[in-house]
């Protein structure tokens, strides 16, 4: 009897790679298969059941609310002008026989008048807004446990994004180059390597924390700016971005490291590609990488420490006109997921 041989135990390997590699496929194919026959089947449900109840919900319904002993009347198009939110979801009109209702027939939302009216003000104010006329700007209750009390429902509603804006803006680089995303769909499309930033609108919350989902990028970083210190003493050389300037830090993606002011620091065993989920939390103070703390500049953090000199440990910096805001750096696509927003 003859014995294998090393290259015959390779193509066993293979073979047996491949084989294992036909069965995952097929077992894709199948749940991508039940996958649409689900959606099928609950596009179905949701026709027949609009057949059977006679929903012939409209945006410019008039809905009344009794909003904790308050009556309200508001078109079905302001409750639901917040895509992608609890409050555009239960006011849709597919839920309206199942909804909690007053002995009137008004729906009943148990909530303090105080809190839901200003966020409704809001929204009507929102829905005529013009270029011409004065911004918007987000309801800023002056009682601070009235605003913490405001920011929760807001919250809850699934309505921050909507209530208090933040939207991606380029920075540095060839306007009409990029194609940037607004809410509900956050993200960069560019083939040129630019740099972007992330402001809010009509409200002064900073943002605390963000998250990116990683397409298909190249040179990648991610991280802060000081804005107005960053642009002061921003170099000509175009090909730096963020981490690479004074007044700035962030995670270089591709080398696996993180860039303080210049300053390159290797993160051993970092891997970071398409689909990678990037957090940063605190204005740079803790990274993760997939959900896995990779670098902290706080102590008490299980994680490899820096000495963050961008920013102090009470994240406080000297002077009013000092900003830290969410940066970007790259050439691809990229997807802002989610921001934190601070409750001054």
């Amino acid at each position: 009897m003859s014995k294998a041989t090393p290259n015959d135990d390779a193509a066993s390997l293979d073979e047996t790679l491949a084989n294992l590699t036909l069965v995952l496929k097929k077992k894709q194919a199948n749940l991508e298969e039940r996958e649409l026959a689900l959606e099928r089947a609950l596009a179905t449900l949701q026709r027949d059941k609009a057949e059977m109840f006679g929903d012939k919900s409209s945006d410019s319904d008039v809905l009344h609310l009794n909003v904790g002993g308050d009556c309200l009347a508001v078109l079905r198009r302001t409750l639901t002008s917040v895509e992608g939110s609890m409050l555009a979801s239960r006011f849709s009109g597919r839920w309206d026989e199942s909804l909690e209702k007053d002995d009137a027939g008004r729906f009943f939302l148990d909530q303090p008048i105080e809190l839901f009216r200003p966020m409704i003000n809001f929204l009507r104010a929102k829905a005529c807004e013009t270029p011409l006329g004065p911004p918007v700007k987000s309801p800023h209750p002056k009682d601070y446990e009235l605003r913490q009390d405001f920011y929760r429902m807001v919250e809850f509603y699934g309505m921050t994004p909507g209530i208090y804006p933040a939207v991606i803006e380029l920075h540095r680089g060839e306007p009409g180059s990029a194609e940037i995303g607004s809410f509900p769909d956050c993200f960069v499309k560019s083939n040129e390597w630019l740099t972007f930033t992330v402001q809010t609108q009509g409200h002064s919350r900073d943002i605390t924390s963000f998250e990116v989902v990683l397409g298909n990028v190249e040179r990648m970083q991610v991280g802060w700016i000081n804005e107005s210190r960053y642009v002061e003493n921003l170099s000509n050389d175009h090909r730096n971005g963020v981490g690479e300037e004074a007044n700035s830090l962030g995670l270089d993606c591709c080398r696996g490291g993180l860039l303080v002011q210049g300053e390159f620091t290797k993160l051993e065993g970092l891997s970071i590609g398409p689909g990678s989920v990037i957090r940063c939390e605190q204005k740079g103070h803790r990274w993760l990488v997939d959900g896995k703390m990779v670098v902290s500049s706080i102590q008490s953090d299980d994680s490899m420490h820096f000495d963050n000199v961008f920013l102090p440990p009470n994240g406080h910096i000297n002077g009013e006109e000092d900003k830290i805001i969410p940066c970007f750096s790259g050439k691809g696509h990229w997807t802002l997921s989610e921001i934190v927003l601070s409750c001054p």
